[in-house]
């Protein structure tokens, strides 16, 4: 999608029971046609993407009890970072815009190696779609340092099987995988966010590696992985601490968190099942961790 398309995004709020459900199986494109771009649901809310062509009129008159909050008019670059996305480097991994316009320009910028980074790793190619995230944040980028870290020929044990958590647009499970995991599930509770991530997952051709589903976080607590990534709001950690998420892991990767949630998180993390710290990142916001379980 380039920079300047213009975007409608309609903010609808789910008063009642089941109209999520019911909103979801009518499937929204059969009103709104072929402009609407995708959908995506968050605490009572559902955001419908869309052309700047398309007005909600028919979805609200079928659907007479959703309630028309806002509309959102911009630009895709003003919605998602992606458009403008820069290549970087972590450690032996370089994440690279996926093509189109200025990703010559982005892979300049940072000059990672087009094919392959230090220690023969190749790169991570991203196209967040509407999806938010090509992998910049700074929560993500502490992510991928963590995971450079697991992988490096110092650490003797590197994790077969991993388990991410809020997946994205797919960009942890994917240089997992990179760095030498063989098999890896990514989970996350957007449609948007799937779509995107399956993607990405045949941009990069790992479908022997990794597979992406949508789903709630909680549901996939007890699958197999011996390293977690969980970039998920507190709450969400909290949940999977309480479905024992965090039981028969080798390492997490913890991220997502305000620094005052983070302190919260430890405590109540420590006294289920007690960890190592390994490594940390903070910034003036966020806080991400780097857990060790094997000599406990």
């Amino acid at each position: 999608m380039r920079p300047d398309t213009p975007l409608k995004i309609f903010e609808l709020r789910l008063d009642q029971d089941g109209l999520k459900d019911e909103l979801e199986r009518s499937d929204p494109r059969t009103i709104l046609g072929p402009g609407l771009l995708g959908w995506h649901f968050e605490a009572g809310f559902a955001f419908l993407f869309c052309l700047e062509t398309v007005e909600p009129e028919g979805l609200l008159k079928k659907f007479p009890k959703l309630k028309l909050q806002q509309t959102h008019n911009l630009r895709y670059d003003e919605w998602q970072d992606g458009a403008r996305a820069r290549a970087f480097a972590v450690g032996p991994l370089s994440i690279l815009p996926a093509g189109g316009e200025g990703a010559e320009e982005a892979r300049g910028a940072s000059n990672p190696k087009p094919e392959a980074a230090e220690g023969g790793v190749r790169p991570v190619h991203i196209d967040p779609g509407l999806a938010f995230g090509f992998g910049g944040h700074g929560t993500t980028r502490a992510c991928l340092s963590f995971l450079a870290r697991i992988y490096s020929p110092q650490n003797k044990f590197h994790p077969a099987s991993c388990l991410d958590l809020g997946t994205g647009t797919g960009v942890l499970a994917l240089a997992a995988a990179r760095l030498g995991a063989s098999r890896v599930l990514g989970v996350d509770y957007s449609r948007l966010a799937v779509d995107a991530a399956e993607r990405n997952l045949m941009l990069n051709r790992l479908e022997d590696k990794v597979a992406f589903v949508y789903g709630q976080a909680g549901d996939y607590a007890g699958y197999e992985g011996e390293l977690l990534l969980a970039n998920v709001p507190l709450a969400v950690h909290l949940e999977l601490i309480w479905k024992g998420a965090f039981e028969k892991r080798r390492y997490a990767v913890v991220s997502g968190l305000l620094q005052r949630e983070a302190e919260e998180l430890k405590e109540k993390l420590f006294l289920a099942r007690p960890f190592k710290v390994l490594d940390s990142c903070r910034d003036d916001r966020w806080s991400s961790w780097l857990l060790d379980f094997r000599e406990f």
